[in-house]
């Protein structure tokens, strides 16, 4: 076979290619390294004929004294199990690393080792594609083996995911049950990308609370604008003037209804709704007297797609507002847009290899599959300056973010 690699290729052929590929990925599309514009990329490709056979979008970070990073996440996209193709693809890619004076050419495979459905992790699962993984240390990647916590890798090695169609009839009864609560509530959600401000303002309740480092407003308006109708920004906002209102209603219509009827079994029905609506209208009064203002952020969600694959990038919740419910509503109405679109898959996101922490619960109510990749590798050209910036930088960040947090156990994505 005759391969022919190609440094500069034309994005929409990148992107058709990718997006029909088993290894789709949108960080593997050329709308990503827009996004990332603080690095410098390249739409790498090899095709065979006139038939592209593999792509890479590789994203450089320069460092000091002329050296850089390359680094291609959840790609290249290529037939691993094609050792011609693999050899030929990866020997340019070194090639061209090698010619910008990186210290190392990383990635991590959209490939899997395993994929279960979550209510089997206890049953064993054999391990897949360990062949690819010894093709590639005969190209001397060194492989970061399989890393259980999301820290450890620049991607998440493990995984959540989902089909979305008829998804309704295969959740959860206790996640029908919060998405209806939420409205019951007094929750208002709104979508578009008018709404990034407040959506940034979600974003910094998670990273007050896990003492993560997070993307500023900046960095999500600029993914808005790349991505266009492609990005769905959601908020939920709780105005306490109007649910108060509609609560005083409740109490109300409830009490007039209970001095009307003769029935016993009535009149604890609407007992209990005015004893519930008294018990809500209590902590709303306490909690507007807390904020001082008339309307809160509750929650927040961001979203990118394409034809085939959406993927969850980013989501923030008020942990002081739990009971309203409102990140179930929020997800389920992203798994509405999905279906309705057609989108046969959806990402929920990197989640902690131990499947026992909360947030990996919270998404195992919405039937999902965890997705194991095969992990990161990492073919070294410098291995003294890798070695700093490897074990060296990442510590320089979480102090930093120790600092502005003022959090002791921090985690930050790079």
């Amino acid at each position: 076979m005759t391969y022919t690699f190609h440094l500069d290729t034309d994005p929409l052929l990148m992107d058709s290619f990718v997006e029909n590929h088993e290894q789709n990925s949108l960080y593997q599309c050329s709308k990503w390294a827009e996004v990332k514009n603080n690095w410098d990329h390249f739409f790498t490709s090899c095709s065979e004929g006139d038939k592209i056979v593999a792509t890479a979008l590789v994203l450089k970070r320069k460092m000091p004294f002329g050296k850089c990073l390359f680094y291609i996440p959840r790609g290249p996209v290529m037939d691993y199990h094609n050792p011609e193709l693999v050899s030929f693809f990866l020997d340019h890619l070194f090639s061209l690393a090698k010619q910008h004076h990186a210290i190392a050419l990383r990635f991590d495979p959209n490939v899997f080792s395993r994929k279960y459905p979550y209510k089997e992790k206890d049953q064993d699962h054999p391990l897949e594609n360990e062949e690819v993984i010894a093709l590639l240390k005969q190209h001397h990647a060194q492989h970061s083996g399989y890393t259980i916590n999301i820290e450890e890798t620049t991607q998440p090695r493990f995984n959540a995911s989902m089909t979305p169609q008829d998804y309704m009839k295969r959740i959860d009864k206790k996640v029908r049950q919060s998405i209806a609560t939420s409205e019951k509530k007094g929750a208002q959600f709104y979508e578009g990308h008018q709404y990034i401000h407040e959506f940034a303002q979600a974003m910094k309740y998670t990273e007050q609370r896990k003492g993560v480092a997070l993307r500023n407003e900046e960095y999500f308006k600029r993914m808005a604008d790349v991505y266009g109708e492609q990005c769905i920004i959601m908020v939920a906002k709780l105005n306490f003037p109007r649910q108060i209102a509609y609560l005083n209603e409740t109490i109300q219509k409830a009490q007039h209804d209970l001095e009307a009827t003769p029935y016993e079994k009535q009149k604890k029905k609407f007992q209990k709704t005015i004893d519930n609506a008294f018990n809500e209208l209590s902590k709303l009064k306490e909690e507007y007297e807390k904020e001082g203002k008339d309307e809160i952020i509750l929650s927040g969600k961001l979203a990118i797609f394409n034809k085939n694959r959406m993927e969850f990038v980013y989501a923030g919740n008020n942990a002081e507002y739990l009971r309203m419910r409102t990140i179930y509503a929020l997800y389920g109405k992203y798994f509405d847009i999905a279906e309705e679109k057609n989108i046969p898959y959806v990402s929920m996101g990197g989640i902690e290899g131990t499947l026992d922490d909360g947030l990996t619960k919270f998404k195992s109510s919405w039937c999902m599959d965890v997705e194991e990749y095969i992990g990161e590798f990492n073919i070294v050209l410098d291995q003294v300056v890798y070695t700093l910036f490897d074990k060296v930088y990442p510590w320089v960040l979480k102090q930093s973010t120790r600092l502005r947090t003022g959090k002791e156990k921090v985690t930050v994505r790079q």
